[in-house]
């Protein structure tokens, strides 16, 4: 027991030890390489001022005249553009005036077709009120002749009636008269025979009076027939005048505002060519002046660069430093690493018998559980 404790402290010891080198040596590489990273950038600075400085007389002539034409170009953009400017103004007004000017010279034209539409809206209502009352009018002469065929027919039927009812007792009577009987029965039969007649004559006459009364209530409700279709004949007739002069002023109202929208869209096309000019020349300028911005970023710099040796030189001697930092700190590195190989070397069985050490009291305990589950 003793022993394995003692392995099992050798072998913790061996691990913090280990782990502790294995930090130092990543604490080393990360400086060396932030003092790398630091050295690159100083030697990128310099090598930029270097060739500034070098073509310093150049850079300042080219980019001075780039300066100078930027400018120029700029300053000509934009005397244009005030005078695209005023233009594109007087463009949007003549717009607006031409605008207001079709809207008081169609304004009557719309009037009258608007009214020639109210015109031919009544007329289809009258139009629409004439046929419905001819459809009335035609039911009231079918009614009229089927009410007249009615009553005709059932005065007919009555006169069969009376005919029939007459001629019964017309042959009773001749029978009772051509045989002895008595007096007061044939009185009696032709008393009835003249009764019979008069119904057959009253049948007559309500033949004739259905057939007259019933004549004239068709002839009536076809006189209204008639008028109802004079009257629809004058409403298609006004409603195709109407039509015919909505339709005209319907086109002439049209073809005025097709004149006034092409004339419109012609001032309209040439207000967008007057936009897109402009924002061409406001691209200019902004190329313009970025290209002066840019050319005169150079010459500032060029400048200040040549204005400023000293800086050249603080950066040769810092760049020389910083060289022998990262000597320092690259040794640092290479000693770091191999105290951290040769002390995982020298702790290798320790580590190892550390590891075995866990592995073994790990199966131990799980072989004490297992049995203590059973």
């Amino acid at each position: 027991a003793k022993g394995a404790a003692s392995t099992l402290k050798d072998g913790v010891f061996a691990l913090r030890d280990v782990r502790n080198a294995s930090r130092q040596s990543a604490d080393a590489r990360a400086q060396a390489k932030k003092i790398e990273e630091a050295l690159e950038s100083d030697q990128k600075v310099l090598e930029h001022r270097k060739e500034i400085e070098s073509s310093y007389a150049s850079i300042v002539e080219d980019q001075s005249r780039v300066v100078a034409d930027a400018k120029a170009q700029a300053a000509s953009a934009r005397r244009r553009l005030e005078g695209l400017s005023e233009e594109h103004t007087a463009l949007l007004a003549d717009l607006d005036e031409l605008k207001a000017a079709n809207a008081s010279e169609l304004r009557p034209y719309k009037r009258l077709a608007e009214t020639a539409k109210g015109a031919l809206d009544d007329a289809n209502r009258s139009l629409s009120e004439s046929k419905r009352a001819v459809k009335t009018a035609e039911g009231q002469v079918r009614d009229a002749c089927e009410r007249r065929e009615q009553s005709v027919s059932s005065a007919n039927r009555a006169l069969d009636n009376a005919l029939a009812r007459q001629l019964r007792v017309q042959d009773d009577l001749k029978k009772l008269q051509a045989q002895p009987g008595s007096p007061p029965a044939i009185a009696k039969m032709q008393s009835e025979n003249v009764a019979a007649l008069a119904r057959v004559e009253a049948a007559r006459a309500e033949v004739d009076r259905a057939t007259r009364e019933g004549q004239v209530s068709v002839e009536n409700a076809q006189t209204h027939l008639w008028t109802q279709n004079q009257s629809l004949e004058a409403a298609q007739r006004e409603a195709s005048a109407a039509k015919s002069k909505y339709d005209e002023r319907k086109a002439d109202l049209d073809r005025r505002l097709k004149e006034s929208e092409g004339k419109e869209a012609e001032l309209k096309l040439r207000i967008d060519q007057k936009k897109g000019a402009l924002d061409e020349l406001e691209r200019d300028i902004e190329t313009a002046d970025q290209a002066q911005a840019e050319a005169q970023g150079l010459v500032d710099e060029a400048e200040l660069i040549h204005s400023t040796p000293e800086e050249t030189v603080r950066l040769e001697h810092a760049i020389a430093a910083r060289r022998i930092e990262l000597q320092r700190a690259s040794d640092e590195v290479d000693l770091c690493e191999n105290s951290e190989k040769a002390l995982r070397k020298q702790t290798r069985l320790q580590r190892f018998a550390l590891i075995g050490a866990v592995m073994l009291i790990v199966a131990i305990i799980t072989a004490v559980a297992a049995i203590c589950l059973r």
